[in-house]
């Protein structure tokens, strides 16, 4: 496979299988943010699409020289999310309408992951914004600290601190909550 950049440069030109692969590579680790973020799957699926809609037109814009393609199209994404909260604010305290994985209905496993996943939710949102895009960021959407601050327009240095600031405040939460030993 081809670098994202390389490909980014074939699809600025008119490659649409660039793109598709584009689209590929990316789409799972978008949509996982955005689900993390949002809580709903119809959400992060439309908001899935208006990010890649966003890349293919605005592609011929990208500058490798300002940074990994990952990352302006994270940064891309991190703005759509910012603009659905303003038009939405915040709905309060929903539970999950959805969950990330499907299994077999009733059984006590496919239960204990939906309660985690919606302890984990609630969790997330008792942190503040950059702390919650930077914990998504990087263990939903599996980016590197390089990849998160260029997103983010934070440094690297930040980005640790922020995480490691994150990181225990969510043990705390989920403490709190019962989840943790």
């Amino acid at each position: 496979m081809e670098a994202l950049e390389e490909l980014a440069a074939r699809a600025a030109s008119g490659d649409k299988a660039a793109f598709a692969d584009i689209y590929g590579v990316l789409m799972d680790s978008v949509y996982k943010y955005l689900f993390w973020n949002l809580g709903s799957t119809d959400d992060a699926e439309d908001l899935t699409e208006e990010v890649f809609l966003r890349c293919i037109v605005n592609i011929a814009s990208y500058n490798p020289k300002r940074g990994a393609f990952r990352s302006w199209t994270f940064r891309i994404a991190h703005n759509i999310l910012m603009d659905h909260h303003r038009r939405n604010k915040r709905r309060g305290d929903e539970p999950l309408k959805d969950e990330l994985h499907n299994g077999s209905a009733g059984t006590a496993e496919r239960v204990e992951k939906k309660e985690r996943a919606r302890a984990l939710h609630k969790a997330l949102d008792r942190l503040n914004a950059v702390q919650r895009q930077v914990i998504t960021m990087k263990y939903f959407a599996e980016m590197n600290n390089a990849e998160t601050a260029v997103a983010l327009g934070k440094s690297e240095g930040a980005i640790n601190a922020i995480q490691h600031r994150a990181l225990h405040r969510l043990g705390n939460i989920l403490e709190e909550r019962g989840w943790v030993s």
